[in-house]
Formats: C-alpha cells, sequence, structure tokens
C-alpha cells in the first residue's frame, strides 16, 4: 500500500511540473522567447540533460527557422531535418513518441554542433496549424529515463498546448 500512495505522489508531482510549464504558455509572447523559454523550463522542471527542437526543412517555415537560429540560447539546440525523413522517425504521427533500444535512426534528430550521449529519448512532434513542422526532443544518459509503453498523455498535452501557442504567435505576428 506505501508504494502504491508513493507511487500516486510521484505522479502528482509529475503532473504539477506539466501544469506549471502549460500556465506559463500564455506569457511567452514571441517565438524566440516561446522556445527559449519553454525548452530552459523543460530542462531545469524534470531535470533533463539533453532538450532540443527538430524543424523540418520548408520555405514555410524560413522565418521561423532564421528567428530561432538568431538565439544564443537555441542557435545549438536546433536541428533541420528533411521532411520524410523526418515524418517517417515519427511514423507520421503526433503522439510522442519513447525510445530506449535502436537508437540508430534518431540521430537523425540530434543537432550537428553538440554531442549528446543519449540512451532513451522522447520525441514530441510540434504542429502549426495542425501540420506537424517538427518535434522538441528530450534525451537522457539512462536506458530508463523513456521507455517504450510508458504514458506519454501529459507530454502529448504539453506539445498540444505548445503547438496552439505557436500558432497563436506566428497568427498574430502576421
Amino acid at each position: 500500500m506505501k508504494d502504491h500512495v508513493e507511487i500516486l505522489e510521484k505522479n502528482e508531482e509529475i503532473a504539477q511540473k506539466f501544469r506549471k510549464i502549460e500556465d506559463d504558455l500564455a506569457s511567452f509572447l514571441n517565438v524566440k522567447d516561446l522556445f527559449e523559454k519553454l525548452i530552459i523550463r523543460i530542462q531545469e522542471e524534470f531535470g533533463i540533460p539533453f532538450v532540443w527542437i527538430s524543424l523540418i526543412n520548408e520555405r514555410d517555415l524560413t522565418s521561423l527557422l532564421q528567428v530561432l537560429k538568431s538565439s544564443q540560447i537555441l542557435k545549438d539546440r536546433i536541428n533541420i531535418i528533411d521532411r520524410t525523413v523526418f515524418l517517417n522517425l515519427i511514423a507520421n504521427s503526433t503522439k510522442p513518441m519513447l525510445a530506449n533500444n535502436h537508437l540508430k535512426p534518431f540521430y537523425k534528430l540530434l543537432p550537428r554542433n553538440k554531442k549528446y550521449f543519449i540512451k532513451s529519448l522522447a520525441v514530441a512532434p510540434i504542429t502549426l496549424n495542425n501540420e506537424i513542422i517538427g518535434s522538441i526532443n528530450h534525451g537522457d544518459s539512462s536506458d530508463l529515463r523513456y521507455q517504450p509503453g510508458m504514458d506519454t498523455s501529459l507530454l502529448e498535452k504539453l506539445v498540444s498546448n505548445i503547438s496552439a501557442r505557436l500558432s497563436d504567435i506566428m497568427t498574430a505576428s502576421r
């Protein structure tokens, strides 16, 4: 019974961390601010050693990429990837994907100028106006951190809210 209570308490603690980040999304007023603060918050709240963004290389995203690359915080945490390669990696799904085996195909998501020692990862696809444009990626040196079959519903909700905020910001800036 004690173990069950501890698990429930741990789950509630994790849920509160997700809610804190979600509550702050409205205060992020532009794309640069959104992704800079988001990456830092995710890393700090959850103690994740590696957090970065992968974006699909498309003309429609050129202005978004330029803004993100101009950030000192983000410039080494962005990976540009081919659409077909990316969609194949995520099985063309908006659901977060967890992996801790056969990670070699996912190396295509890693930023070119950074070396990450990763044994498990979470790939959380982000959308802009309901179209997949990339992902927020979390990596850890422990193969136990992210495992297929773990519940990703809180991460999925967070990324859905991030995508909605991104769409709002991009629409307002036009």
